[in-house]
């Protein structure tokens, strides 16, 4: 059981971050369905859409007067295990049901030097699932994770060369995240629901050296989560067959530590997001081409340990610590975007971008983390001179190595995830007032 209850505190860690197969840990990348486009190189700096907002407020200055901005980037999975049980194959997939990741933005201009903004997005989340009897259920089952960040925003145009900006993040999570875990010849799922309300703050500056040259470096912090809800014990099996009714009485009074576990106990899980550094720049080399990079590191090295508390723990002191033992990440991006007409835009882009996973025995399999390419292209239509409509697609292609351990009878490799990609398709408008 202290295995099953690990399994779902590094579960609850999802509270505030998301799958492997958006981004590089837990954290979703995708806040703008225009610079998807592009691999997100340049975002912000690029000055094309008001992403900025949420990646670097000083480039709010980029856009003047009051502008409006709302999209989505919808993001489905694959992910492919092939393994051995045994001596039998073992073949699953925790695809879960395409999902969308909506974004809103709003930027007003007060004056020369000051604007405001808001932005409103989705910075975490997770789907995967897997089948409630597949052969590695102990190393997960299912993962839903929901977070919504309210962002406002101010920027001061310091001079025509330099901008700097700061923000506050007022951060909802909610997960419900799933396991099996054996107990000799029978098994139970264990379940972990909660929810958190925490708060952190964003950093911005850009630099304009020259007319068509920009400099970004942005920073947005750590944001530290007590949540609290429920961790579940039940459906207890032996093999397939559900124990039930005077056999489950049987089992329960006959086990003292699963009976002071059994059924839905109070729960609080104290998590962090990992800050994050992102520095960016544009080149607007003539009327027809533009050129962008990204760099941005994220402190997942501080994703250390990770404690749970529960009433239903008092067999383990009430509480039980998850390792982690997870390394900082790095994504590189490069891209273009093509002005072939003043109102057609035509994009394209490529990352690559590290696992946070630096021991492979750590991996779970609703978070199967892999270092992943990113393959993008896009294009930027005006409808009329005020209204903007950017539609982007991309493959995030996981790469180097996969491999899954089971915790049962030691820890030993169960196989490997073939496939760890996601496929990303995004849609939003720009309407100037």
């Amino acid at each position: 059981m202290k295995t099953s209850l690990k399994i779902a505190a590094a579960a609850a860690a999802a509270l505030v971050s998301t799958s492997s197969a958006f981004a590089a840990g837990f954290m979703l990348t995708e806040q703008s369905a225009g610079a998807l486009g592009r691999a997100y190189a340049g975002v912000g700096v690029d000055g094309t859409d008001l992403s900025g907002v949420y990646y670097n407020p000083a480039t709010m200055t980029l856009h003047p007067g009051t502008q409006i901005q709302a999209g989505f980037v919808a993001v489905g999975l694959d992910l492919a295990f092939e393994g051995e049980k045994d001596g039998m194959v073992v073949s699953e997939n925790g695809q879960y049901n395409t999902q969308a990741i909506p974004h809103g933005y709003i930027s007003h201009q007060l004056n020369d030097s000051m604007w405001i903004g808001l932005a409103m997005t989705v910075p975490f989340g997770m789907g995967t699932e897997y089948d409630d009897n597949w052969a590695y259920a102990n190393r997960g089952i299912s993962a839903e994770v929901l977070t919504f960040d309210f962002n406002p925003n101010v920027a001061w145009k310091v001079s025509e060369k330099l901008s700097i900006g700061a923000g506050m993040s007022i951060q909802y999570a909610a997960a419900d995240l799933k396991m099996k875990q054996g107990l000799g010849g029978l098994s139970v799922d264990g379940e972990v629901d909660a929810d958190s309300i925490a708060w952190g703050f964003n950093l911005g500056l850009m630099w304009t050296p020259l007319e068509n040259l920009r400099f970004g470096l942005s920073y947005r912090s750590r944001i530290n989560h007590n949540a609290e809800g429920d961790f579940t014990i039940d459906n207890l099996r032996q093999g397939n067959m559900a124990i039930t009714g005077p056999y489950l009485d049987a089992a329960l009074s006959g086990n003292s530590m699963l009976a002071s576990m059994w059924g839905r106990h109070d729960a609080t899980a104290t998590i962090s997001t990992p800050a994050w550094v992102m520095a960016t720049a544009a080149w607007d080399v003539n009327d027809l081409l533009s050129l962008y990079a990204t760099f941005r590191w994220t402190d997942w090295s501080s994703f250390e340990t990770l404690d749970i508390k529960s009433s239903g723990l008092t067999v383990l002191g009430g509480k039980t610590t998850v390792e982690n033992h997870w390394q900082d990440t790095y994504l590189f991006s490069v891209g273009a975007d093509l002005r072939f007409t003043n109102w057609w835009t035509f994009r394209a882009g490529i990352g690559y971008e590290t696992s946070p996973v630096d021991d492979p025995s750590y991996r779970t399999a609703i978070i199967p983390d892999a270092d992943r390419w990113w393959f993008a292209i896009g294009s930027s239509f005006k409808a009329m001179d005020n209204l903007q409509i950017d539609v982007s697609a991309a493959m995030l292609h996981g790469t180097g190595e996969r491999d899954l351990y089971t915790t049962e009878g030691g820890n030993v490799k169960a196989g490997r995830f073939e496939d760890l990609d996601a496929y990303l398709f995004g849609v939003q408008l720009v309407y100037k007032f």
